[in-house]
């Protein structure tokens, strides 16, 4: 072998630079791939002595196969141990055409050892090129499948993690809050304060205005639609008009009993809002400076006169051991109503024009934390009748896990996640009611008066009526709008991810309170000819229907473990990959694919010229 290393020391001094492939069996001959045989032999030549030839030689003598044989080529390389004299090239292109065939020896050494199903049988020498060619399209179509499931699966891991499944424990009623009442008289002028009827003829200018602002609250648009004066924005007066002429709880409340105790004034446990439905009474609501961002709404008038604020309760977290929380809480009242409220309704009061229709009340029911309102969706109280709500509740609450998702994913906001410009508490119905008048102002210019705004100077008059109007209309195309196109809510009003929402049953009977009282007239002998005359009863009872309720809890459908688990079996299930296969993979292409690098920079030191000599 030393010899044949200096010849190649003798050779590389040549003009023509050639040197010699020492070739020592026919096994080795025959193991040389044909390309190279064909493209870059040029003679074969018997002995051990080394017989150079030039490019323009043409013998070609025979070959002894049993001594060692020198083969001179025109390209020189280090091929599989063989010494491949070629060309002198610059050093860059020489390492990569090495390095090519060591990066297709590491693809046949992984096909061979590889635990993924098929590969080896592509680096199998014995199979026919027609086998190998069945086994790689198995392969290929293996993959393909097994990816468009993985894509199936990812796209169900992105538009469906969250799945609302029944809780598996009940929720007493002690553990939320009693619902906000707001009980709305049908009544909305007292006609022995000021006559709608009678006033609608007046031609004086203040009494016209004040006219057109007490009509926004008696609803007659299509009557007044001629009425005109040329005011379409108001500003705080129209509400102080509201509450000179509407019904006061003092005068429309006769009995309020709250946990069988009737000796605590209606006043004090009821407040006045104002509402779609004029000026109504509210039970159990928070206080306005905590549900309304006082810095961003206007200071002329107030939404509710309710100033009692929240202890020993929080939105998230519930009630804590407080032994008197606000808001009061629920409470197993099925043999005693928690709130028992006898209404009176003067007959005095009924106007013919501004309340054509009804005497009794609306009652609407809410969550504590919600700015009362008026809906479609109401119970009512008439006259003479007597009605019974049972009252129940639909509590969903999220799991801490769902916090990475984006709200449109989980379909919910947790606390910090959305912000309110004029209110400091999220509830959907407080967000539907700003995003409301958002877009009354947008079209209007102006805002009805129940609804939170910036500018009291700002308030429609019964002229605007219309476009208020419109502007509802407006506000429901564009929630269908988002649904029909999928594009972004404008109002982006979704639930809280805990939240409590309240319903109830009603059930109505007749009831003749005067002729209670005139029993108690007789028994205890006292005039009570002043309440009996003049008046019309109406009493409302409201209890939990259940002690207990079920509630919901929103939870991972589908998380980031089950979306490996059922990647995993796809790759297992088309492929028989496993983490160890990747492993492999790594193992392959990063540290065996560097050794054998470093390997031949090595064993290329080592034949270098320098180290021969």
């Amino acid at each position: 072998m030393q010899k044949h290393l200096g010849v190649f020391q003798q050779v590389r001094h040549t003009s023509v630079d050639l040197t010699i492939v020492l070739l020592t069996s026919e096994s080795e001959e025959k193991s040389m791939s044909p390309k190279y045989k064909r493209k870059h032999f040029v003679k074969n030549f018997p002995g051990t002595s080394t017989y150079l030839k030039t490019q323009n030689q043409n013998t070609s003598p025979e070959l002894d196969r049993k001594s060692p044989t020198c083969i001179i080529v025109i390209n020189i390389y280090l091929f599989c141990g063989y010494y491949i004299a070629r060309k002198r090239e610059n050093n860059a292109d020489l390492r990569r055409k090495r390095w090519k065939i060591l990066f297709k020896d590491l693809l046949k050494d992984y096909a061979k050892n590889t635990t993924l199903h098929g590969l080896r049988y592509l680096a199998e020498k014995s199979l026919s090129v027609v086998e190998k060619l069945f086994w790689l399209v198995t392969f290929l179509l293996s993959v393909i499948l097994c990816f468009l499931l993985i894509r199936n699966v990812w796209i169900k891991w992105q538009t469906s993690p969250v799945i609302v499944s029944f809780s598996e424990k009940f929720v007493p009623v002690e553990m939320v809050p009693f619902p906000s009442i707001t009980i709305c008289p049908e009544i909305k002028t007292r006609a022995t304060v000021y006559n709608f009827t009678v006033n609608i003829t007046d031609e004086v200018e203040a009494a016209r205005i004040k006219l057109q602002d007490i009509s926004l609250i008696c609803q007659l648009n299509d009557v007044l639609s001629d009425f005109k004066i040329g005011r379409k924005t108001s500003n705080a007066s129209v509400i102080r008009s509201f509450l000179e002429v509407s019904p006061t709880i003092e005068d429309y409340m006769f009995i309020c009993s709250w946990r069988g105790n009737s000796t605590v004034p209606c006043t004090d446990l009821f407040s006045t809002v104002l509402t779609d439905e004029g000026v109504c009474f509210n039970f159990n609501s928070l206080a306005t400076t905590e549900i309304l961002n006082t810095d961003n709404i206007q200071k002329d008038y107030n939404y509710s006169t309710s100033t009692r604020l929240s202890h020993g309760w929080s939105l998230t977290e519930g009630y804590s051991r407080d032994s008197d929380p606000y808001p009061r809480r629920g409470m197993d009242s099925r043999h005693l109503p928690e709130l028992d409220i006898i209404l009176k309704v003067p007959d005095d009061d009924h106007d013919r024009l501004c309340n054509i229709v009804n005497k009794g009340f609306k009652i609407f029911v809410q969550h504590p934390a919600d700015l009362p309102q008026a809906s479609q969706y109401f119970h009512s109280a008439s006259p003479r009748r007597a009605t019974s709500l049972g009252l129940k509740f639909q509590m969903i609450t999220t799991t801490n896990s769902l916090i990475d998702y984006s709200p449109k994913a989980r379909q919910c906001y947790f606390p910090s996640e959305r912000k309110l410009y004029y209110f400091n508490i999220y509830t959907a119905s407080n967000c539907m009611l700003e995003c409301h008048s958002n877009v009354t102002y947008e079209k209007c210019g102006c805002v009805a008066f129940y609804m939170p705004h910036y500018d009291s100077q700002s308030i429609c008059t019964s002229e605007q009526a219309e476009c208020i109007g419109m502007a509802r209309v407006d506000f429901a195309k564009r929630v269908i709008d988002q649904f029909i196109d999928e594009g972004s809510d404008p109002c982006s009003c979704l639930p809280t991810c805990d939240s409590t929402e309240y319903d109830a049953y009603s059930v109505i009977s007749d009831y003749n309170f005067k002729d209670i009282l005139k029993q108690i007239e007789t028994i205890r002998s006292n005039n009570l000819s002043k309440f009996i005359e003049g008046f019309q009863y109406s009493r409302i009872k409201l209890h939990f229907k259940e002690p207990k309720f079920v509630s919901m809890r929103r939870s991972e459908l589908f998380g980031l473990t089950d979306f490996l688990a059922n990647c995993g079996g796809l790759l297992g299930l088309f492929l028989g990959f496993s983490f160890l296969s990747l492993i492999e993979i790594v193992y392959f292409f990063t540290l065996r694919c560097g050794f054998l690098l470093k390997k031949d920079l090595l064993q290329k030191k080592k034949t270098s010229p320098k180290n021969t000599d």
